[in-house]
């Protein structure tokens, strides 16, 4: 803080490690800034945080990941290894397009070694897709790892993928990082454009030579890792922002895949909203068979900013509230600015996903809704009571099918 009062500038991701008079190790990173009005320094303050707990649990998880190589190394068990990719092709539920043609070229970049990049927005299934590359390579049978790059703080991120040496700094101990653990499989960096631009030179070292040198250490170990990477924003945008080495873009994204956002594929949209129903009676006990005309009419004039993983929690959410009676999902029990979008656009699912029961049905509720309501003089709460429903979901339908109370008034 000193430093920052007479420098006049922050001092930012500064670690410190020492030990207080009662013989407590303490290791915190912190931030320092000068207080400067009208030219003139103040003071300074400095915002301190305890990485000591942190360290000790990114510590645990390697220490358990190299349990569980050394286990699936000895031939015990395989299968029980946490360190396998879960998901293959065959879990990615698409019909449309745009997913084919990622799926297909996936499928044949599968067959070799180089290095992928992966960009799509937030929600559309980026590690999926990475799995499912080492899982059709010809590294399947060895380990699978992935490290959120935006989630590490960045100076625990080098000791994490390089690993350490005991006496790197105080309390450190030999350990391998996770490039050591992935040997023969893969490492797959989710949102790399997070990562530190002086940690981006080291990485790229490491893609480059093929080997990898642990924090403190003198040895170079050679590893045989295929890097996977994944960016939320386009990889040219996040080089332009410099957050993205133009360097280790090239060596990174020898094959670079782009996942289309939901909006691109709507029709997709009936075959995950079936998928994520039937996953959900599982998981909630229940048993709904799937989602009405409505409800896919709502989904499919929505714009999904959250992408695939919006519309899993939005049937999730649905399948959580609809009543126990109900067998299919309707738009009333869909999160409520999802159910909005239908009727401010009037965008409905296309004709060949339209179920002629269905549209009946919506025919037959229409009519009854247009007869009590006219019987009672546009009456609401009369004609809630009279067909045996909520003011708010009698107001959600006339909103729905688009009914002019004031005429039937007259």
């Amino acid at each position: 803080m000193c430093k920052s009062i007479r420098t006049r500038k922050p001092k930012l991701n500064h670690r410190q490690y020492y030990t207080t008079r009662y013989g407590k190790d303490v290791d915190i990173v912190s931030n320092n800034y000068p207080i400067v009005q009208n030219g003139q320094i103040l003071g300074g303050f400095s915002v301190m945080e305890d990485w000591s707990r942190m360290d000790s649990l990114h510590k645990q998880i390697l220490e358990l990941q190299e349990k569980l190589r050394n286990h699936t190394a000895s031939g015990k068990s395989h299968t029980a290894s946490k360190l396998t990719a879960k998901y293959t092709f065959d879990d990615i539920v698409h019909i449309s397009e745009p997913m084919r043609h990622v799926v297909s070229r996936c499928r044949q970049v599968a067959k070799s070694d180089s290095s992928v990049m992966i960009y799509g927005e937030t929600g559309t299934g980026k590690e999926l897709l990475a799995q499912s590359i080492h899982n059709a390579s010809r590294r399947k049978d060895g380990p699978f790892l992935a490290i959120n790059c935006a989630a590490i703080p960045e100076n625990l991120l080098e000791s994490l993928l390089f690993g350490t040496e005991k006496g790197a700094y105080t309390g450190a101990e030999r350990r391998p990082g996770l490039f050591e653990q992935a040997d023969g499989g893969t490492l797959l960096l989710d949102e790399i454009n997070s990562m530190n631009l002086g940690l981006q030179a080291k990485l790229l070292r490491v893609l480059q030579e093929g080997t990898v040198r642990r924090v403190g250490g003198a040895t170079e170990i050679s590893v045989d890792v295929r890097v996977l990477s994944n960016t939320n924003i386009p990889p040219y945008q996040a080089m332009e922002e410099n957050k993205l080495r133009r360097d280790l873009f090239y060596r990174l994204g020898v094959v670079n895949i782009t996942i289309p956002p939901l909006r691109e594929r709507k029709e997709d949209i009936p075959l995950l909203v079936k998928t994520f129903v039937m996953q959900c009676n599982q998981k909630l006990e229940r048993n709904i068979r799937d989602a009405d005309r409505n409800v896919l009419d709502a989904f499919y004039a929505y714009d999904w900013p959250g992408n695939v993983r919006e519309l899993q929690h939005a049937v999730e959410h649905a399948m959580n509230v609809v009543p126990d009676a109900y067998s299919m999902i309707t738009a009333e029990y869909i999160p409520e600015h999802i159910g909005g979008a239908a009727g401010q656009t009037g965008i409905s699912a296309p004709d060949k996903q339209r179920d002629s029961l269905a549209s009946t049905m919506k025919d037959m509720e229409y009519n009854t809704i247009c007869r009590v309501l006219k019987e009672t003089g546009g009456n609401i709460s009369e004609s809630a009571r009279i067909l045996q429903m909520s003011r708010q979901k009698l107001q959600y339908r006339i909103k729905r099918h688009r009914i002019d109370v004031q005429k039937l008034r007259e």
